[in-house]
């Protein structure tokens, strides 16, 4: 079995962890069929906890924009959590002003509660 991406739910919201340390081409395209299998699910709210990564590339980048276009299409909302603001991963997001794009935030229970807001 395979555990790249794993999912919890709590309540109606669906946490998927990315178990990788590199977010990179090689998980890209199974990450995003992942991804559109949740939101054609009806699971209209998700959280990417991307704590385990410490390298994301271009391409796992365009995964998780195509998710959060997807799930905005259907009516959905996405939410990352990076963890450290510190992380390589952070600092790639703040380069290429992702974080203007996606919400984020540091832990799960943070990224739970915005949902009831």
């Amino acid at each position: 079995m395979d555990n790249t991406f794993t999912v919890n739910s709590e309540g109606d919201i669906s946490i998927v962890t990315l178990n990788i340390s590199e977010a990179t081409l090689k998980y890209a395209q199974s990450f995003k069929y992942f991804m559109v299998q949740r939101i054609i699910k009806n699971r209209s709210k998700i959280i990417i906890d991307c704590r385990n990564v410490n390298f994301m590339d271009s391409t796992f980048l365009g995964s998780l924009v195509y998710s959060l276009k997807k799930a905005a299409i259907d009516s959905g909302d996405l939410k990352l959590i990076l963890g450290n603001f510190e992380s390589p991963v952070w600092t790639m997001f703040e380069t290429t002003n992702m974080f203007r794009i996606f919400k984020i935030y540091k832990d799960i229970e943070s990224a739970v509660e915005s949902y009831s807001a």
